[in-house]
């Protein structure tokens, strides 16, 4: 199974860097690749298709409004794209429908609120090590399924 982890975000703006975090981070293996989109993640989708991934997993910074993380998948990115969870040009929900018209099943998007834009704060911190830890010992997990993965990260946020 191969996993593209994709972080969105400006470095150096407090929160709003949780995605580039979790890719600087990151280590590449077997399992794991990892893109940093920046803040046009649209730039970067074909370049996710070349790749033939099992998953894609999209890390970045929503707005206040939200007040909780938020892991959405498939479908559910779509029908929450209109709410605009995030300030990009191109939705998540058409990223998504876009990869997944291009053979790629299965589309995370992991959503942190912002805290604070000034620094990094502690409890999204605490959320990207523990999401890092999670997919840098991904292939020392035996049984690893994309449920496994969703409901490890899902406990993340809770």
């Amino acid at each position: 199974m191969l996993i593209v982890a994709c972080g969105v975000g400006r470095k150096g703006r407090g929160d709003d860097g949780f995605g580039p975090y979790i890719i600087g981070h990151l280590r590449e293996h077997k399992s794991v690749r990892k893109i940093d989109c920046e803040l046009y993640p649209e730039n970067y989708l074909n370049k996710i298709i070349a790749l033939a991934p099992d998953l894609v997993i999209f890390f970045d910074a929503i707005s206040k409004e939200e007040e909780r993380a938020v892991i959405l998948r498939n479908e559910e990115i779509a029908e929450r794209s209109p709410v605009s969870v995030t300030t990009h040009s191109l939705s998540y929900g058409a990223m998504c429908e876009f990869l997944r018209a291009n053979g790629v099943e299965n589309v995370v998007f992991f959503g942190v609120p912002v805290v604070s834009y000034e620094f990094f704060s502690k409890e999204i911190r605490d959320i990207a090590d523990r999401v890092i830890s999670i997919l840098n010992d991904i292939d020392k997990t035996p049984g690893f399924c994309i449920m496994k993965l969703h409901e490890a990260l899902s406990e993340q946020i809770r």
